[in-house]
C-alpha cells in the first residue's frame, strides 16, 4: 500500500462531497483498524457510468454516487458475500453507526452491504 498513514483509495475519494469524504475516511480508518484489507469499488460516478449500472440492475437512477455522497467498500478477500451474517458486514454496520452514515445492508428495497452513504 503506499506511505504509512495514506488514505486507501485516495484518488477515488476525490470528487466526493467534502463532508461525506471526511466520514468515509473515518469509516475506512476504523475498518482498517479492525484488520480489513479494503478496496474502494465506487465513489462518485458519472451519469453515464450510473446509467450503465442501472441497465444491469446494480444501481438506482437516483444514486447518491452521482452527488459524491456514497461509497462502495469491499474487503479484498471477502469481496461481495451473500452471507448476511459475515463478520465484515457486521463490522461495517457497527462502524457506520459510530461515524453517522447510512449502511446499505439496512436498505429495504435492495440489500447493498458494501455501500455507505450520507444521511
Amino acid at each position: 500500500m503506499g506511505k504509512e498513514g495514506s488514505i486507501l483509495g485516495a484518488p477515488k475519494l476525490e470528487g466526493l462531497d467534502p463532508d461525506f469524504k471526511v466520514k468515509a475516511q473515518q469509516v475506512i480508518k476504523k475498518m482498517k483498524a479492525k484488520g480489513w484489507n479494503l478496496r474502494v469499488v465506487w465513489a462518485k460516478r458519472t451519469k453515464e457510468e450510473n446509467d450503465d449500472l442501472v441497465k444491469k440492475g446494480f444501481a438506482s437512477k437516483n444514486s447518491k454516487h452521482l452527488d459524491g455522497k456514497a461509497l462502495d467498500l469491499i474487503d479484498r478477500k471477502v469481496g461481495y458475500s451473500a452471507d448476511r451474517n459475515h463478520e465484515y458486514y457486521k463490522h461495517l454496520e457497527e462502524v457506520t453507526k459510530e461515524v453517522g452514515v447510512k449502511w446499505g445492508g439496512s436498505f429495504r428495497e435492495r440489500w447493498d452491504p458494501c455501500h455507505i452513504e450520507a444521511k
